[in-house]
């Protein structure tokens, strides 16, 4: 562990306080805050040279707000209900667990194995094994943390953590992208035009590669992951039809609506900015504040 564990008990208050809050706007700014809040506290703990899904989650949240707050001519208010709902559901879902890890490691002092048996004990993982899994590549990467020669595993479990994440939160929010995007079919390929993800490098459309991003240009991936050799990040590219190699000629996404479509541009989207230091600094204004110390 490489500094205390941060705000754990603030942390947990924030997210009682969203859970109880009922404007949707500021809902989401709080919503950004708290993964921004998860992600440096897990930071402390497995360390920043690989995001973790929270990092991930605090950029998707401001995105999400921007479609909340119907910035776009385009957008309705039903597709900002079913967004608002759709940002509220996730953290719901998900912060508990990476925040059940936290309090136990504070306990210990440090990632020890009985603070990852007495995470797993909580009922929440019963019922959400893609979440006990991601907690246990956490876990198991932040042992590998002070290895040089550890440093390859440790990216990939980082990566397998964030997807199984990601797999359990797509799979939640799938009745809130089709109620979002109700037509469906062939009228899925136009919806999904208007679909971009935010990054430090700007908005990307799903309907084109995932490009290589400026931190690393002009490679994809970072090192340790340009070629991935863990068994189920391997099964996972077969599954999402995306290469275990440097090529992400197959990681468009034309249907948003369709999960497995969805998956393969995430999957290769998390992969290639996992080293990205700068999504630690989320934009203020999507906080709606001054600039959050990390």
């Amino acid at each position: 562990m490489t500094a205390p564990i941060r705000r754990t008990a603030h942390i947990e208050a924030l997210l009682a306080m969203i859970l109880d809050e009922d404007d949707p706007v500021r809902r989401n700014r709080m919503i950004t805050r708290c993964y921004l809040d998860i992600a440096l506290a897990l930071a402390d703990v497995v360390g920043r040279r690989d995001l973790t899904w929270f990092a991930f989650g605090a950029w998707a949240s401001g995105t999400a707000g921007a479609t909340i707050r119907r910035e776009s001519a385009l957008i309705d208010r039903d597709t900002a209900a079913h967004i608002a709902a759709g940002n509220l559901a996730i953290i719901a879902n998900v912060a508990p667990a990476g925040l059940a890890w936290l309090r136990e490691v504070e306990r210990e002092g440090s990632p020890t194995e009985r603070a990852l048996e007495q995470t797993l004990t909580d009922p929440m993982f019963a019922g959400a094994p893609h979440l006990a899994s991601a907690i246990g590549c956490y876990h198991a990467a932040a042992a590998l943390g002070g290895i040089p020669t550890g440093a390859k595993d440790a990216a990939e479990l980082m990566l397998l953590g964030n997807l199984r994440i990601g797999e359990h939160e797509q799979a939640l929010v799938d009745t809130f992208i089709d109620a979002a995007m109700p037509l469906g079919g062939p009228f899925g390929l136009i919806t999904t035009r208007f679909v971009s993800i935010s990054t430090p490098d700007g908005d990307l459309d799903v309907c084109r590669d995932v490009p290589a991003p400026s931190y690393l240009a002009p490679a994809f991936f970072p090192a340790d992951l340009c070629d991935l050799r863990h068994a189920e990040l391997l099964v996972a590219c077969t599954a999402y039809g995306q290469s275990p190699g440097s090529d992400v000629s197959a990681s468009n996404a034309w249907i948003w609506e369709d999960f497995v479509d969805r998956m393969g541009f995430i999957f290769t989207f998390l992969r290639a900015y996992q080293q990205d230091a700068r999504y630690f600094e989320v934009p203020p204004e999507w906080m709606g504040g001054s600039p959050h110390a990390s």
